[in-house]
């Protein structure tokens, strides 16, 4: 500690040195923004957290919902292809892929019709229709089956497959 600084010679006066309380309010001041940035980015990382998870439970339903369409057969027992009505009620009353045509569900059910548990905010659409989509298949040999997922989010997941007639007709094969 130096008492007089003048009974020392100029090398060996010590000078005391700290911060100003103008300097201190402003670190202060600047840490505290980087704290709101950090915390508010955070906040946003942390409140999206969740979307990848509805999102990939979307495609999953959406896949289930046209694999069931697309493993069923083109033709009914019956032979005929789309018959201006369909079937309503449970799906495990469809023979076929048009079956599915206009099939709308508030919720997502078994093919029986249980609710699933735990899926509650989602629905699906479905519409199936004749398509040319494929350039060697005659639009009547082939069946475009569209499976929409709405999420909770209100994001809609869309995936499309195609069913051909491969079976009896030597006109489709």
């Amino acid at each position: 500690m130096c008492t007089d600084l003048r009974d020392y010679p100029v090398a060996v006066r010590c000078t005391e040195q700290g911060t100003t309380l103008i300097e201190l309010v402003m670190a202060i001041a600047i840490a505290g923004v980087m704290i709101v940035g950090l915390m508010t980015a955070y906040a946003s990382i942390a409140g999206r957290s969740a979307d990848p998870m509805i999102r990939t439970q979307a495609i999953s339903l959406a896949e289930s919902y046209l694999e069931e369409a697309l493993l069923k057969p083109f033709l009914a027992p019956d032979g005929s292809v789309c018959p201006a009505s369909a079937p309503t009620g449970n799906r495990e009353d469809f023979v076929r892929v048009c079956d599915y045509n206009n099939y709308n569900s508030s919720s997502i059910t078994l093919p029986n019709g249980a609710a699933v548990a735990g899926l509650a905010g989602y629905s699906v659409a479905m519409s199936v229709a004749t398509t040319s989509d494929l350039d060697s298949v005659p639009s009547n040999c082939a069946l475009k089956v569209t499976v929409n997922i709405t999420t909770p989010l209100n994001e809609t997941v869309s995936l499309i497959g195609y069913r051909t007639q491969y079976e009896s007709d030597p006109a489709c094969s």
